[in-house]
């Protein structure tokens, strides 16, 4: 799995135990390679300038599970938890990634489209719900998206 140049990596590691909790709450199986990752590095902040290609806005981080990178960002569990309570976006996309204009990127955990990426423009989510094909779609795994990542050149000071 390629290695991501965090500006600041999570201390806090995640268990098997910690993510097939969350897993079971949701009723989900996250694809094995977003697993991984999470239990590698459990979220993270990213290099200023990370973009995906061609997408133009900036990545900033990788969702956590129960232990957030910072206390001003959300965990992916507090995501789904609200995700769950306001009904707005399917529980069969766990979202995983943020941008600088604080949307989203989504996995897909359902059999129709099973570890597939998405992002997700709040401002058009209807548009998105009507066809995530047309109006969302990223990559076709995880690990696609990785790759898709464009890092800054040179390292921040």
């Amino acid at each position: 799995m390629r290695e991501i140049p965090w500006k600041l990596e999570n201390p806090v590691k995640i268990t098997e135990a910690e993510m097939a909790a969350l897993e079971a709450q949701y009723g989900f199986r996250l694809p094995e390679d977003l697993r991984q990752f999470c239990l590698r590095h459990n979220g993270g902040l990213l290099p200023a300038g990370s973009k995906l290609n061609p997408e133009d806005c900036c990545l900033t981080d990788f969702l956590s599970i129960g232990h957030p990178v910072l206390e001003r960002l959300p965990t992916m569990d507090r995501l789904l938890e609200w995700q769950k309570m306001d009904g707005f976006i399917p529980m069969n996309l766990i979202p995983f990634c943020n941008d600088e204009a604080g949307d989203s990127y989504y996995i897909r955990v359902d059999e129709a489209g099973y570890g597939k990426a998405y992002y997700i423009f709040s401002e058009f989510l209807d548009d998105f719900l009507s066809d995530p094909e047309g109006e969302g779609y990223v990559a076709g795994s995880f690990t696609e998206f990785l790759e898709m990542i464009h890092f800054p050149e040179t390292p921040e000071t």
